[in-house]
Parts: structure tokens; sequence; C-alpha cells
């Protein structure tokens, strides 16, 4: 068991090898057979707090790496321009059937956003809902943060009959590509009092997830910074299952 544990984990550094390779000259744009769309949304008026725009935090090293990494893994036509920036109101958005939400607690959805996240999530649409938290203090809100419970009162707006549910490992979305056997993942940074990391769902009425949320984590930070070193191997890749399992089961439920 250890052996094909590490050979696997060999096998996935060899291939952030070749990632790396890529990365580091203009790859030209082509056709992909999968993209994914990083949701553009309208922002509370405490947005002006954080240091980057919210929507846009990672961008666009994490979405340059993850599709790269992706392809590499699983054989799925990919480039690291296999993303595009959509807005949350916009008819666009149903062109791409998986989607990435992040800084959900600066959201603000007006009548028109509602409409068409609803119709979205109603037609099959996923989103991976990353990089939010609860804390004692956080340094862009400036006292204490609690982005899910204000991403609960907007997605109300959308499903006021339904609420977010805490997922275990035994959850097929977990067991998709990757066979994840833990979700004490360890966040890439922690605020003064933060809460433990814990993966959230939102299901539709056949029970199936249309929406993943990772709290108190932010997953693309190790997407980002993958190629500065700056996190450990053991868990960007951590990372990376986590992703290419929400991406897999999004595409085969």
């Amino acid at each position: 068991m250890r052996k094909s544990l590490l050979l696997a984990f060999v096998g996935f550094v060899l291939t952030l090898g070749v990632f790396l390779k890529k990365s580091s000259s203009d790859v030209p744009r082509q056709e992909s057979e999968f993209v994914y769309a990083r949701i553009r949304y309208h922002m509370t008026s405490d947005a002006w707090r954080v240091r980057e725009v919210p929507w846009h935090h990672d961008y666009p090293y994490g979405d340059r790496t993850f599709p790269t990494v992706l392809g590499e893994v699983t054989n799925i036509k990919t480039s690291p321009t296999s993303y595009k920036i959509v807005d949350i109101d916009s008819p666009e958005l149903f062109d791409y059937p998986f989607a990435y939400l992040c800084e959900p607690g600066y959201l603000e959805l007006n009548q028109k956003d509602t409409k068409n996240l609803r119709e979205y999530l109603d037609r099959g649409g996923f989103i991976m809902v990353d990089d939010f938290r609860t804390a004692d203090f956080s340094p862009q809100a400036g006292g204490a943060e609690d982005d899910i419970a204000s991403f609960r009162r907007q997605m109300k707006k959308v499903y006021p009959d339904r609420d977010f549910v805490r997922l275990d490992v035994s959850d097929p979305i977990f067991n998709s590509f990757y066979k994840i056997t833990s979700l004490d993942m360890v966040p890439p940074y922690v605020f003064p009092g933060q809460r433990p990391v814990e993966f959230l769902g939102l299901r539709d009425t056949h029970g199936n997830l249309e929406m993943v949320l990772n709290n108190n984590n932010d997953i693309s930070e190790f997407w980002e910074w993958l190629d500065e070193g700056e996190k450990s191997m053991h868990d960007a890749a951590t990372a990376f299952h986590f992703g290419i399992n929400d991406v897999m089961y999004a595409m085969t439920h």
C-alpha cells in the first residue's frame, strides 16, 4: 500500500515538473475539451477593504496552473488558457458547466444575478466556491469575518428552502477521480481565531451536489503559488486532488 502511494505521489511530482517546464514560455491557445468560468460578481460596499478585487483573487496564476495539471493527470485536452471570466448575470455562464467563485463573503446578488444563478444551477451547472473563512480577526475586514454567514444570506435569495450541508469523506465527490481518505486539510494561511477547514455542499432536489464550498480554506492559493515554492508539495498535491475531483464529479453528474 505504501509503495503504491509513493509511486502515485512520484508520478504527480513528475506531472508538476512537466507543467513548470511548459509554463516557463508562452503557450499558444489551443482547442480545449474543458474550459471553466471564473465568476465575476457584484460586490458588497465593503469590498474596497480588500487589497485585491475579491472575485479576482489568485487570478490569473491559479487559473493557468489548474487546467494544465488537470490535463496532465486526466488526459483531458486543456491548455493554460482553459478558463474564461464570466459575469454572474450573463447568459454566457450557461456555456460553462463548471465554474469557480472566490471570496463569496463579498458577493451581493441583485435580482438579475439571482435569476441567472438559479437558472444556471437548475440546468445542471456546478460551482466550486473557494477562499473564505470565519475568523475572529481578518486583515482584510479589519475585524471579525464571517463569510459563510454572508454567503448563506445571498444564496437564500436563490433557494429560500435550501441550506448548505456538511460533507464527509464518504460523499461521492471525494471518490470521483482520486480516492480522498481524509478531509483534514491544512489551509495555506490562518487568520487569528479562524475556524477549522470543512467542506460544505449545496444539493439539488435529486441529492446531487451543485456547489462545493471550501470553507476556512483557499485551495487556489496552492495552485497560484506552486511554482514559487511557497507551499509544500504534499499540500499542493492535496489541493489539486480536491479540485480535480470537483471537476470530474461535476462533469459526470
